[in-house]
């Protein structure tokens, strides 16, 4: 995208050049009338050329546009699936955890109860 910008800044150039070199060069009325009519086409030339360039410049960051969102939608779906998966896959070990946990708990409950009971 760089080099379109690049390439754009080029011709814009180079038409306000032409165009400046046109109306300071020191001539008379005359020959400036028809200077600007010789080089009235190569003008245009130029200005419809970057009328082009800048509908394909628009016309590829709406397609960027769509593409980039696409590929938004997919990565985010992907990523939902990617942690459900995950979800899936600790369950198991979640409900063993939670299961030493209650026993652990059940052991130190005992302990206390001896610990703390008359002999």
């Amino acid at each position: 995208m760089n080099g379109k910008h690049l390439l754009l800044g080029i011709v814009v150039g180079a038409a306000v050049a032409g165009l400046s070199t046109l109306l300071y060069t020191p001539t008379s009325g005359k020959n400036l009338r028809r200077n600007i009519k010789e080089n009235k086409e190569e003008l245009q030339d130029i200005l419809e050329e970057i009328k082009l360039k800048i509908n394909s410049m628009k016309d590829e960051s709406v397609s960027a546009s769509k593409v980039s969102k696409e590929a938004i939608k997919v990565f985010i779906e992907e990523s939902k699936d990617l942690v459900q998966s995950w979800k899936s896959d600790i369950e198991p070990h979640k409900n063993e955890i939670q299961k030493r946990i209650k026993e652990i708990e059940d052991t130190l409950g005992e302990l206390e109860h001896v610990v703390t009971s008359p002999k």
